[in-house]
Formats: structure tokens, C-alpha cells, sequence
């Protein structure tokens, strides 16, 4: 949604403070489990790996939801990706994990404490029919929230996205995710996703492969498509002008989705990306700096600023403008 002003706006980093933990089935057979945050913050989303010297199979929960193990692209492990919803109370959560070899297991319990994040404000003005709804309106609000709702809890067991998450669009963050939103002055929820500022027409790229689940207009979202990554890891792309994927459809990594557009409750062309993680509302761009490994994206990032691509010239009063040379890919 374009229009407003953000009055704070803290980035969402990860505490992290990796660990290392053995879990022993005795002999030679050893597990290691890595990069166990000691904090977080809400929104936030981590990767654990489980390496070993022997076989076995891994299983857990965190706060509760069962983990999502796939065999590590070496061979040589498990990594789980897992994340803490945006409105989660601050406390200190569990992360059970369990490997199984035949008649033997072994488990280890951690303690993970998630800290409360401060995301700001937005104060936006709108036109009166778009805050204050009439009956007709909210009642196809409830039931879009319904239907995507009844989505996020769908369960596919096999892993579609392999490697780094690329930014959907090029373009200027102007809404940052969990923001509060104050519409009309009016206190409103937080932001699910994050607002990427671009022309009417850009095109917008599938950051992995996936599986299109949903494709539909929406009252607030407007033209919308939701791909389906695996292990209970949805993406969703709003305010969409055109549509470019049909349902059921297999995207991969860089296929097109759809183009920028101002459909919804928009005031100007921009996407809305958001992310859902077993069924937790998390940071789009904190999954990103959990996958990657190239300290170019991750600086990037966590600038909260601008994403997609890497400018080579600048206005003097900062605004973007120029050729970019690429670095997501």
C-alpha cells in the first residue's frame, strides 16, 4: 500500500547466537544439531541443521507444531527451517528434537526465548469506504479471510524450494512488515508482509519453486496468487495488475507471476509479499537471510531499505534512479 509516513521503523534482525549440541546414540553414531538461535524476535526465521557420523531419522516440534526435517543437499544431514508468528507473546519456547535408529532414540530438549520486536507506525489516509465498510463488503472480507485461513493449513510433505529465496521485484520497501497500521486514525493490525514500491507492469518473479494454490481477486489484496513451497511454507503476492500463473501450475525460481499493479485497497502501484511458515506469519526478507549464504544479500537485507538489485547511482536527495547491476541471483 503506498501513501503515509513510517514514524519508527526498527529492522527485525535474528539474535543469533549459534550452538552446537551432540546427540549420542553411543559408539561411532553422533548427532550434531547447529545454528540453534538462543533469541529471536517475533516474525523471525531460523535454520537448524542436524549433522552425523551415522543413520537415523529426525523428528521435533517448536512451540508445539511439528518440524519439517529434509535431507540436507550433501547428504550428510537434516536442516529444518522453522519461524516465530509476528504477534507471538514474548517468552521462553520449547524445541524438542528426537533421532530415531532402529530400536534406539535419542531426544534433546532447547530453550528458545523470543523477545518482543518493535516494528512502528504507519499512519495512511484512505478514501472512507475502504476503513469503514459497508455489510455487503465486510461480509466478503470475513469470507476471503476464511478461505485463506482453511489454505494455510494445508500440509505438503515433500520439499519444492531448493537453494537462496530471490526478491519477487526490484524495488523500494515502503512498508515494512509488522508495522502498525493506523488507517483514518483509526488503530488497525499489524502489516503480514512487506510493501515493495514499483512501476505499474514490472514483472514479478516466483522467488522458488512452488506450486500455485490460489489465484483470485480479493477485496483488500486485490489480484492475488499464492504458491504452495513445500513443508507448509506458503508465499502470497498482492495488488497484482495482471495474473500470469493459472492454478495448480509449477513455477520455478525466476518464472513470472504476475505484473505490479494497485488492485485491492491500494492507493498506488506496489506488491504486497508475504510469507507463511507452519502456519506462523513471518518476515519475507528474515527468510531470505536464513537461506542465503552470500554476505552481499544479507548486508542487503538487512538494510530494510530497498531490495531486488544493487543501484549505481543515486539523486542528491536519494532517490533511486539508474541501472542496477543484479545481486540475488
Amino acid at each position: 500500500m503506498r501513501g503515509g509516513r513510517i514514524w519508527l521503523a526498527i529492522a527485525s534482525s535474528l539474535l543469533v547466537v549459534p550452538l552446537s549440541w551432540g546427540l549420542c546414540f553411543g559408539g561411532q553414531d553422533t548427532w550434531r544439531v547447529e545454528g540453534i538461535p538462543s533469541a529471536l524476535k517475533q516474525g523471525d526465521v531460523f535454520r537448524i541443521r542436524l549433522s552425523a557420523n551415522g543413520g537415523g531419522v529426525p523428528s521435533g516440534d517448536f512451540q508445539g507444531k511439528e518440524i519439517a526435517f529434509y535431507p540436507h543437499e550433501d547428504g550428510r544431514g537434516y536442516e529444518a527451517l522453522m519461524g516465530v508468528d509476528l504477534e507471538c507473546p514474548a517468552g521462553i519456547y520449547r524445541l524438542n528434537i528426537t533421532v530415531e535408529k532402529g530400536s534406539s532414540v535419542s531426544s534433546r530438549m532447547f530453550q528458545i526465548e523470543v523477545v518482543k520486536a518493535f516494528f512502528g507506525v504507519q499512519k495512511i489516509t484512505l478514501p472512507r469506504e475502504l476503513v469503514h465498510l459497508d455489510p455487503d463488503s465486510l461480509k466478503r472480507v470475513k469470507e476471503e479471510k476464511r478461505r485463506i485461513e482453511v489454505l494455510w493449513a494445508v500440509r505438503t510433505e515433500n520439499r519444492r524450494w531448493h537453494g537462496e529465496f530471490l526478491a519477487p521485484v526490484e524495488g523500494r520497501i515502503n512498508a515494512f512488515f509488522g508495522v502498525r497500521r493506523i488507517l483514518n486514525g483509526q488503530r488497525r493490525g499489524r502489516h503480514n508482509g512487506i510493501d515493495i514500491k514499483a512501476p505499474r507492469g514490472k514483472k514479478v518473479l516466483c522467488p522458488n519453486d512452488g506450486r500455485v494454490v490460489m489465484v483470485d481477486e480479493f477485496f483488500f489484496g486485490g489480484k492475488t496468487v499464492v504458491v504452495d513451497h513445500g513443508q507448509q511454507l506458503f508465499s502470497f503476492y498482492m495488488h497484482l495488475d495482471r495474473i500470469a500463473v493459472r492454478m495448480n501450475q509449477e513455477v520455478r525460481k525466476g518464472n513470472l507471476i504476475g505484473t505490479v499493479g494497485a488492485t485491492g485497497r491500494a492507493t498506488g502501484p506496489h506488491l504486497h509479499w508475504g510469507v507463511y511458515l507452519n502456519g506462523a506469519r513471518v518476515d519475507p526478507l528474515s527468510l531470505m537471510e536464513a537461506v542465503t549464504k552470500d554476505m552481499k544479500v544479507i548486508g542487503l537485507v538487512r538494510k530494510r531499505k530497498y531490495i531486488g538489485e544493487k543501484r549505481k547511482k543515486r539523486t542528491k536527495n536519494g532517490e533511486n534512479l539508474g541501472q542496477w547491476g543484479k545481486t540475488l541471483d
